[in-house]
C-alpha cells in the first residue's frame, strides 16, 4: 500500500471534495490524488480542474489562499503566465480544509531549466504595483509552525531548530540591506513550480505570494546546489534574471534561511512517511554539522 493510501487524512479530504464541489457546481466523480505533501492536490478528470486542499487550522491560511487567488487573477489580466483559478467563490471551507480550484494544466516534457525561471521572475518583478494590499513576507512562520507540529523531533533537535530560526531572524535577516526593490514576490520560486504546457511555461503554487525583498525569489535556485544544480545552471539563471545575488554580502543569510525552509514539508510528514523521516534526519544532521552534502528532492 502506498504512503498516500495510508494517510488517515484522505477520507476526510474526499468528504471535503464532495462538499466543496457541491458549492462550486462541479462534479467530484473520479477525484484522483496527484500529490500528498505540503498540500493535498486532486484532479477532477471530468472537469479538467485541480483542487488544492490546505489544512484550515494553519494560522492565517484562509487569508493567504484568498490572496493567492486574487493575485493570480490580477496576473492573468497582466498577461503574466500564471496558473488560472476558476471563477468561483473560493477558498471554500469543508471538513477542516480550505479548498481552492484551478484549471488543470498538464506538464509536458522535462523539468524546465533554471534560466527559464530567471526570465519568468524578471517579468514578475517588472510588473506594475499590485493594486491591493499584500501580506508581508514571513520567512520563518511556516518553519516554526512545522517545528511545533513535528512528532519525531528530539528535544535537542527541536531546541536547535528554534534557536536557529531566532538567530537568523533577529541577528541577520532583520539587519540586511537589500539591493533590489521591495514589492510583489512569489515566495517559493523554484523550478519545480514551473509547468511546461504544450504552449508555454506557467508559474504555479502561489500560496506564499506576498510583498517582500525580491532577493527572496532568487534564493531557492541559487541554493539549489543541494539538489544537484550545476554552477552553469545557476549562472544561466542569474544571466536570465539580470542580477547575480551571490556577489551580495547578504546572500549567505538568505542561503541559510532557504535551507532551513526546505525542512518545512519533511517536518510535517516525517511521522507518516519513512522517506520524509529519513530526509529530515539527513538535512538536519547536515545543517547542524555545517556541511554541504547533497540532499534529495521530493
Amino acid at each position: 500500500m502506498s504512503i498516500a493510501a495510508e494517510n488517515p487524512v484522505l477520507p476526510r479530504a474526499l468528504a471535503a471534495i464532495e462538499l466543496a464541489c457541491a458549492q462550486a457546481g462541479l462534479d467530484p466523480a473520479g477525484a484522483r490524488l496527484m500529490r500528498d505533501y505540503a498540500n493535498l492536490v486532486y484532479e477532477l478528470p471530468g472537469e479538467n480542474v485541480v483542487l488544492r486542499l490546505a489544512e484550515a487550522a494553519t494560522p492565517g491560511k484562509y487569508e493567504r489562499l484568498l490572496t493567492s487567488v486574487r493575485v493570480t487573477r490580477w496576473l492573468i489580466e497582466q498577461d503574466f503566465p500564471a496558473v488560472r483559478p476558476l471563477e468561483v467563490r473560493q477558498p471554500i471551507a469543508a471538513e477542516g480544509f480550505f479548498v481552492t480550484f484551478w484549471y488543470h494544466e498538464g506538464h509536458v516534457g522535462p523539468l524546465p531549466e533554471p534560466a527559464a525561471l530567471g526570465a519568468m521572475l524578471r517579468h514578475l518583478h517588472a510588473l506594475p504595483q499590485v493594486p491591493f494590499d499584500l501580506p508581508t513576507y514571513d520567512p520563518f512562520g511556516s518553519v516554526r509552525r512545522a517545528i511545533d507540529a513535528c512528532r519525531v523531533l528530539t528535544l535537542e533537535d527541536r531546541a536547535w531548530l528554534v534557536e536557529r530560526c531566532s538567530v537568523l531572524a533577529e541577528s541577520y535577516y532583520e539587519r540586511l540591506e537589500f539591493g533590489l526593490p521591495y514589492g510583489l514576490i512569489h515566495g517559493d520560486a523554484h523550478r519545480g513550480n514551473l509547468l511546461r504546457t504544450s504552449g508555454r511555461l506557467l508559474l504555479c503554487d502561489w500560496d506564499s505570494v506576498s510583498a517582500g525583498p525580491r532577493e527572496i525569489d532568487l534564493a531557492p535556485t541559487l541554493t539549489g546546489v543541494r539538489f544537484g544544480l550545476t554552477e552553469q545552471q545557476r549562472q544561466a539563471f542569474c544571466d536570465a534574471y539580470g542580477y547575480d545575488m551571490t556577489a551580495w554580502p547578504g546572500y549567505p543569510v538568505l542561503r541559510d534561511m532557504r535551507e532551513l525552509q526546505t525542512l518545512t514539508a519533511v517536518l510535517r510528514n516525517a511521522h507518516r512517511d519513512p522517506r520524509a523521516h529519513e530526509e529530515l534526519r539527513l538535512r538536519l544532521t547536515s545543517l547542524q554539522a555545517g556541511d554541504d552534502r547533497p540532499w534529495n528532492a521530493f
